[in-house]
């Protein structure tokens, strides 16, 4: 039989969850929270949880104490991704890779590879942790990232879900969908505030892709008043952690929902897939990232120097050809005329024809309606267009913005547009790196004046 002890520290507590295996069965034999009344008193709190031996220890850190990013690479072998995330993620942040420790996960099949979550935590932060446990006898075999132990006390299911862990100003989101962890986000308003960190919720998960039909809440801090203000904010049906985990018997609703990541820290170890992220621990390490970080941060850096210069080289290939298609158009448009500026004087020719056109009764052409388009967009919006189609009737933009706000602020300026009417924005979602936002953009064109409807 194997005794396994799962800690997490808090500020003013330690979450405790023993459990037992067995012939390959596990059971959580007993939760329970030692109150700290100073964090000076965590090491007499420690030693005597050590006087009741317990073969593996599991802990975790917070989730505001790591940096992390869901990754899409394009190839489907755990030795690549456990070598490839690690640099994707520290070519990503702005920080000395040389005192971070990276941990990556495999979370499975996605279009054009694999999903991945990579993380990073300060090395000596996850040192001090490490030892601060292995001084009182609790040296841990693993150290999680929370709150992602406490899915392993969720059925499984394909359903999408939400997990919100309330806990004073460490409070963290969690999302599933089809099963697969699709989201993460540590909240910054604290949990005695009910209705800022359900409206923090709201947002964090519209901008995740929209609220599930569930969200699970646990956490010292869940309660009816936060249960309802969630359920106010998303729509969603609030169910406590308590009602759904079949893991845990005999044991307060309190208790389930403070011990929640304890816990689960105990019921995956019983798991053979089982949900976390290993930033650290004696167990050996199945993805190989942690002890590689420092060896790659120098070939992380040299690749990030390559990547801006094929960056660049491929923007002025780009440049250049826009420059020759330009000068292909004028020339075709205006035959027989010096081309000195194709662009302005094919503009001013665009001008003169649609002055023509509308004294007519014609319609507006779709040149005009390109340099109308160029006109609106705020200049201080950055966009990367996949599509723009000008129809007879209508106007169809799709790409990619920084922000929702972004994409609002470009329908608003279309909107203005004596050429547009009915401008709408559909599709709008976040990218499924987590760094940008989607989107479609119909707009009616309106009839030149005199023309007929």
């Amino acid at each position: 039989m194997t005794r396994l002890l799962g800690l997490e520290i808090a500020a003013r507590e330690v979450r405790v969850a023993r459990g037992e295996r067995s012939f390959g069965a596990l059971r959580l034999t007993a939760l329970e929270r030692r109150p700290l009344a100073s964090p000076a008193a965590l090491p007499e709190v420690l030693g005597e949880l050590a006087q009741t031996r317990a073969d593996v220890v599991l802990t975790a850190l917070p989730a505001a104490s790591a940096t992390h990013r869901f990754l899409t690479l394009p190839f489907r072998d755990r030795g690549r991704l456990a070598r490839t995330a690690p640099l994707e993620l520290l070519g990503q942040l702005p920080l000395d890779p040389a005192g971070l420790a990276v941990a990556c996960e495999p979370l499975g099949p996605a279009p054009g590879g694999s999903a991945v979550l990579a993380a990073a935590v300060r090395r000596d932060e996850l040192e001090a942790h490490g030892a601060l446990l292995a001084g009182a006898g609790l040296a841990p075999a693993r150290v999680d990232l929370a709150p992602l132990p406490a899915w392993n006390l969720l059925p499984a299911t394909r359903d999408d879900q939400a997990l919100v862990v309330a806990d004073g100003g460490e409070s963290a989101l969690a999302l599933r969908r089809g099963g697969r962890l699709a989201g993460l986000r540590p909240l910054g308003a604290s949990a005695r505030e009910p209705a800022a960190l359900a409206s923090e919720v709201r947002w964090s998960l519209a901008a995740l892709g929209g609220a599930p039909a569930t969200v699970v809440v646990a956490g010292a801090d869940a309660g009816q008043v936060l249960a309802r203000a969630l359920a106010a904010a998303t729509g969603a049906r609030v169910v406590p952690l308590a009602e759904v985990a079949p893991h845990v018997l005999g044991c307060g609703t309190d208790e389930i929902a403070a011990c929640a990541v304890a816990a689960g820290l105990v019921a995956g170890a019983g798991r053979a897939t089982r949900e976390g992220l290993a930033l650290g621990g004696t167990e050996p390490a199945g993805h190989g990232s942690l002890r590689r970080a420092a060896a790659l941060a120098g070939l992380a850096l040299t690749l990030g120097a390559l990547d801006v210069g094929l960056a660049h080289h491929r923007l002025a290939r780009r440049d250049a050809a826009l420059v020759r298609a330009l000068a292909a158009e004028a020339a075709a448009a205006l035959p027989g005329a010096r081309l000195v500026a194709p662009r302005a004087q094919l503009e001013a020719a665009a001008a003169a024809a649609t002055r023509r056109a509308a004294r007519l009764g014609g319609e507006t052409g779709p040149l005009e309606v390109l340099r109308e388009l160029s006109a609106r967009v705020p200049p201080a919006l950055r966009l990367d267009l996949d599509e723009l189609a000008v129809e007879r009737d209508s106007v169809l933009l799709h790409g990619r913005a920084e922000s929702f706000d972004a994409v609002d602020a470009l329908r608003r300026a279309l909107s203005a547009s004596p050429l547009l009417a009915d401008v709408t924005a559909g599709e709008t979602r976040t990218t499924v790196d987590g760094r940008g936002v989607e989107f479609r953009l119909r707009a009616a064109r309106k009839p030149a004046l005199g023309a007929s409807s």
